[in-house]
């Protein structure tokens, strides 16, 4: 039985898990490395050159990139996670019927 009217029942021997530990970890709606690598090159633009224009284009490149980082974490949370593992894959697998099918000798 439930302890409270808003949780369901669960079936015997079920625990219930917390949401919070199923939820991607996010920073201002935006993949968590991405914005502090985001922060760290605004900053970098904004306080290191000293001008009035890289002030400017710090703020620019923080809302630009920060809009587009929570629009990217919509689609797919650990997208930098995915498109890593994307860019490992070979362009062409050959078929093949072992794992040692490249090491047959030629008669």
């Amino acid at each position: 039985m439930a302890d409270s009217e808003n949780e369901p029942a669960l079936p015997p021997g079920a625990a219930p898990i917390h949401e919070s530990l199923n939820r991607p970890l996010l920073l201002l709606g935006g993949e968590r490395m991405g914005v502090i690598l985001l922060g760290a090159v605004c900053g970098i633009f904004g306080v290191l050159l000293m001008h009035w224009w890289s002030f400017v284009l710090g703020i620019v490149l923080w809302v630009a990139g920060r809009e587009m980082l929570k629009h990217a974490a919509k689609a797919d949370p650990q997208l930098s996670m995915t498109a890593r593992r994307f860019l490992k894959y070979k362009t062409f697998y050959p078929a093949a019927a072992t794992p040692f099918a490249g090491l047959k000798e030629k008669v």
